[in-house]
Order: C-alpha cells, then structure tokens, then sequence
C-alpha cells in the first residue's frame, strides 16, 4: 500500500513539474463580439495543444456571443477594473470615486480631439487618458499577444511583462484613421508585428523602415470542421425556393459598403429578377440603411437581418454571396463562403485576389454598382457558368489553418 502511495506521489510531482514547463501566453483583444478577428482568435484558442501551453485570455468587456466558444482550457482573465466600471459593474463606491473623474477627463479628451487638425484615433485617445489609472498584469508571460490592433495591443505595449510580445493587425491598418507615429511608441515594444494578408503587410512595411524585419504573415485562422459543423445547426426559415437569395455577412459600418449593395438591389429589382438579398450583421449604420432601403422601396427585396451567432447556416443555404467591402485586412467571410462552396461575388479589396482565382472558383469585380450588377447577374443568367464555379469549388481542397498554424508555433517558440 506505501509503494502504491509513493508512486501516486511521483505521478502528481510529474504533472506539476510538466504543468511548470508549459509556456505561459496571453491573448488581449477587446471583446469576443461577432467578428473577423474574434472568430479568428476562437479557431486559433480552439486548435493550440493546450498540453504544451498555459493560455489566459484577457477582454475588455465580456458577456459577447463567441465566449461560449472559448475552450475550457483556456483562462479568462478579470476585466480591468477600470473597464468593468464603464462596463457598469458593481464595484465599490471607493472604487468607482476616482474612476468618475478618469471617465470626464476621457469624455473631454474625446471631444476636444474632434476639433483637432490632426485628430488621433478614439482608442488612442481613451489609452493616453487612462494609461496611468490602467494597473499592470502581475503574472509574467512568456508570450504576450495583442490579437488586434488598438488598445489590445497598447495594453500589451505597456502593461504586460514577457519575455516576447507580439502584436496582430488585421485590417487595412495605412488606411485606417490611427496617428502612426502614435502607434510607433507601442509598435517599438513588440517583437514581432503580425500581419493577416500580404497586403497588409506591404502596407505596414511602408510606414516605418524599421518594420520591415519585424512584420511576418499569419493568415486569418479558419478550422473548416467547425465551420461545416455550425453550417447544420439549424434550418434557415427566412429563404425561400422560389427566389434566388443572395447573402452578405458583415457589420453595418461604412467599409462594408452595404449602400452600394442596396444600390445594386436597385438594379436587381428593375431589371425584373426575382430574389431577396441578406444581411446578416449589425452595426451603427443600421439606421441609415434602413432608411435607405424605404426610400427605394426595396423592403422585401433587402432585408437587414441583424446580428446571427451562427452565420454559417445561411452562408451554406444562399444561392450567391456577396461582399462589396471597401478594404478588408484579409477577407474572412469570403473564405469562409468558398469553404461552403457558395458562387461569390466580391469586389476587387487589396486582399481579394489571395482568395479567389477570378473566372476560376468565383468573381471578383471592381467596387461600383454596375460591376457589382453585372457580376451577380453573370450568375443568373449563365446556368453553364454557375455550374462551372461550383464544380471547380467542389474539387478544391477548402482552405485551412494547418500551415499558419505551424508559423504560430515557430514565433512562440523562439
């Protein structure tokens, strides 16, 4: 029985010992709302060999739809006081004193900002209001990883300590309306700035020589598994078989350009074609959409489905998607439509051509409303096309996260 004893001991002071030599990462991002980055950063938490990494996940806020898709290895992390106070939870009255004066001073800051020639982005303007009341993370890491850029990456900058940091754009960062040479001062601390696209990393390049050698590139991680999974989670009531149903899935913000779309719904509709297009997505321009869409007389035709958890049901149910973005930093949704085989439709977004062989495996148009047109209407009137598209999209392999996976494993290993 004390032999037994002894090497049940033994057994416990392994796991500990192995438990000690895993690399401890951090992730920060802002929230585990529905979007490109967060879905990305779910995929990536869901597929790294927690038996080699000891992982805690730090937002800004909580309570968003994609937290329940965080595995349970995984170790969420408070939020911020500072931020559980805007957040509106309960704290104690000593607490939340000097926290109403941080919150003035950043109103203030915000307002005056607007009236400056060279206004700095909000978020920078929120971390530089509230860098000092902002406590530092006790526990030290051997990685840290800001998954967007903004305040997950100023917050890593600035407030973590590890032995290497690493930092996410995943937009159109040159073109987004963040001061650079504010940015430089937190960009300067990380080790490695990852890019999600080779255009966004010709872009980050450009800004500073000093870049160069730190900029590699990560794609957007994408697990095709969990995407067919989600693809039959439930029945999509809102299509119909007796029109085509065409799909856009983004947030309502201006570089989604959803007012062309409904400017091509237009088109659509006056040409006699029968079909409802859908969006699925919320965001600050719903309203003026909306009141685009009476003012054309096209509800029925363009309907604003809000926000869905699961998109995929109704990606895999369309008959045409469609993204008529401005910029995208890779282009996610479209790889996640071409893993479900769907006909696509997207404008010519500097990331485009990295996922859609145009004429090949679906089309890639300029960013006007007659392209955008005559792209959708390729589809509808040439039945021997659309089949070509989709038996070319049925022989591909679908796109995976296997290899930036590994390139993952190379930059925390180092």
């Amino acid at each position: 029985m004390l032999k037994h004893i002894k090497e049940f001991k033994k057994e416990i002071k392994k796991e500990k010992v192995s438990e000690s030599m895993k690399k401890k990462l951090l992730f920060v991002i802002d929230s585990l709302t529905i979007g490109g980055a967060e879905k990305s950063l779910i995929s990536l938490l869901s597929m790294i060999d927690s038996s080699k990494y000891e992982i805690d996940l730090l937002l800004f806020k909580k309570g968003e739809d994609l937290e329940k898709y965080v595995p349970k290895y995984v170790n969420m992390l408070s939020v911020p006081e500072y931020f559980r106070f805007i957040n509106k939870e309960k704290l104690p009255i000593s607490k939340k004193i000097p926290y109403f004066y941080y919150r003035f001073k950043t109103s203030l800051s915000l307002r005056l900002n607007n009236y400056k020639e060279n206004a700095l982005h909000s978020e920078q303007v929120v971390f530089r209001s509230l860098k000092k009341i902002i406590s530092p993370l006790p526990k030290k890491y051997d990685v840290a990883i800001a998954y967007s850029q903004g305040m997950p990456t100023y917050f890593v900058a600035n407030k973590v300590t590890a032995l290497r940091k690493l930092a996410w754009i995943n937009t159109d960062y040159v073109n987004t309306l963040y001061d650079k040479e504010t940015d430089y001062e937190s960009y300067k601390k990380m080790h490695k700035i990852i890019a999600v696209s080779q255009h966004v990393k010709e872009s980050v390049s450009r800004i500073r020589k000093e870049y160069n050698s730190k900029v590699d590139i990560i794609l957007d991680m994408i697990d095709p598994n969990i995407i067919y999974k989600m693809a039959e989670e439930h029945v999509v009531n809102e299509f119909h078989n007796s029109s085509i149903n065409i799909l856009t899935v983004g947030r309502l913000v201006n570089v989604k350009s959803y007012d062309t779309a409904i400017e091509v719904t237009r088109l659509l509709k006056n040409s006699g074609y029968k079909f409802k297009w859908f969006g699925v997505g919320d965001g600050p321009e719903r309203k003026r959409l909306q009141l685009l869409i009476d003012k054309y007389e096209l509800n029925g035709y363009f309907i604003l489905l809000g926000k869905k958890l699961n998109p995929y049901t109704y990606m895999k149910n369309c008959d045409i998607y469609v993204q008529t973005s401005i910029t995208e930093g890779f282009g996610l949704t479209v790889s996640e439509a071409k893993i479900l085989k769907r006909p696509i439709v997207c404008t010519s977004f500097p990331t485009a051509n990295e996922i859609i062989n145009h004429n090949i495996d679906g089309l890639i148009v300029n960013h006007d409303i007659n392209s955008i047109y005559n792209g959708i209407k390729r589809y509808l009137d040439d039945i021997s096309f659309k089949e070509k598209i989709m038996k070319e999209l049925d022989s591909i392999e679908p796109y995976n996260s296997v290899n930036q996976l590994k390139k993952f494993y190379e930059l925390v290993e180092k």
